[in-house]
């Protein structure tokens, strides 16, 4: 399905597959080593959440390099923003010349959305369990910024594993140092924890999940996101726990660059 632009009175339908620039409008450091790109549009943007973008870079001797990089925020076509949160592999093609490159009012290609396996919709009514590891955060915020924006009556939990407040993506929305996570948030640190934190620490096992499902009053539909050996680990807890496997959802984050 394609969305429509308007360029110079002429209506064009826009692909999924086809390269278009976006303008970058802002840029955020969440953590060391993990940005958020804003990027706008000419035309509007709409996915679902769960899916990615693809970046091009071309250098000027015509070599091309492209990366996939998960949205971090709903789009519903009715803005021309985009949003990706991107972390700087120090030995990539495309992201350290994200972070040490671009700026304010650099243009670069994209294409999107892409992907239609890691998604939820307000017409899935079954209640949703996040659970995510490092970046893998990306894709799973913006799911949890869909439900609350559609309002969507299924209950929602999300299980962040993160090794320190420091690296925490989304410190705004997820942990201010004001206060505690917000209800639906559960944060576990495999590093030192904050001062005086009495939430859960140590990476995910059996027992954390375990909690978190009996949180529920029906079986609910997973969602993981992270590194390989952490997605593995905890869709295989899931199982051993009682959680059919049709409806657990894994995307799992290598090195991309």
């Amino acid at each position: 399905m394609g969305i429509l632009g308007v360029n110079n009175d002429t209506v064009t339908t826009i692909k999924a597959t086809d390269w278009r620039e976006g303008t970058v409008t802002h840029i955020l450091t969440e953590a060391p080593g993990l940005r958020s790109f804003t990027f706008t549009f000419d035309s509007p943007i709409k996915h679902a959440a769960g899916q990615h973008y693809e970046i091009r870079l071309t250098a000027e001797n015509g070599y091309q390099a492209a990366r996939l990089y998960s949205a971090a925020m709903p789009a519903n076509g009715t803005g021309h923003m985009l949003q990706l949160t991107i972390a700087n592999i120090p030995n990539g093609e495309v992201s350290p010349y994200l972070f040490h490159n671009v700026g304010i009012g650099d243009r670069l290609e994209i294409r999107g959305p892409l992907g239609g396996y890691f998604v939820w919709t307000l017409k899935l009514t079954k209640p949703v369990l996040l659970i995510g590891g490092g970046t893998g955060i990306v894709p799973l915020r913006a799911i949890r910024l869909s439900h609350q924006q559609t309002c969507s009556e299924a209950p929602l939990r999300l299980l962040y594993s993160v090794k320190t407040y420091e690296d925490m993506a989304y410190k705004y929305e997820l942990f201010p140092r004001s206060g505690d996570p917000p209800e639906d948030v559960e944060i576990t640190f495999t590093g030192a924890p904050p001062p005086g934190w009495r939430g859960l620490t140590g990476r995910i096992d059996n027992s954390m999940l375990n909690e978190v499902l009996n949180g529920f009053k029906t079986s609910p539909m997973a969602y993981v996101c992270g590194p390989t050996p952490m997605v593995e680990s905890v869709t295989q807890a899931l199982v051993a726990l009682g959680l059919d496997a049709s409806v657990i959802h894994a995307e799992r984050f290598g090195a991309t660059s």
